[in-house]
């Protein structure tokens, strides 16, 4: 990710830690938008963050900076590497090779990459979004007793 990406994610973590948010809400919002970044439905990553963030009453701007965790940059490679792990632990091998560039020709090369696909993104996902959690929640501890003992 570029040195820009992580500095807004920073920037989000750091509004969201100057609030009054409790701890366990924002490293949940965070690890929810991670989560999210991972899946294959990039144009609704945020979309979706923001709604379990809001029906959970999770911080909103941590669950926002966590979707930018997975970016444009790093997706094709960690959606090939999902994409693997899914095959490998659905037991499948499926070709990439397509003949023709027609929608016809793609869609059948893509219907098989579904469940692989979605398989690994959503343990990758999980696994992202549990160690997420803890370091947002540890940094977030750490931040607010810091703020604490500066205001006593």
């Amino acid at each position: 990710m570029p040195v820009r990406g992580w500095r807004k994610i920073r920037e989000k973590l750091h509004e969201a830690l100057a609030g009054e948010t409790d701890a366990k809400a924002l490293a949940a919002g965070f690890a929810v938008g991670v989560f999210f970044s991972f899946t294959p439905l990039v144009s609704l990553h945020t979309v979706l963050a923001l709604m379990v963030a809001f029906l959970f009453r999770l911080s909103k701007i941590a669950a926002a900076a966590g979707v930018w965790v997975n970016n444009p940059y790093t997706m094709p490679f960690v959606f090939y590497g999902c994409f693997r792990l899914g095959e490998w632990l659905l037991g499948r091998n499926v070709p990439l090779a397509c003949d023709r560039w027609t929608l016809d020709a793609f869609l059948k090369v893509a219907g098989p990459c579904i469940a692989p696909l979605m398989l690994g993104t959503t343990i990758v996902g999980l696994l992202a979004a549990v160690a997420a959690y803890f370091i947002v929640y540890g940094i977030a501890v750490r931040v607010k007793s810091a703020r604490h003992n500066q205001d006593a």
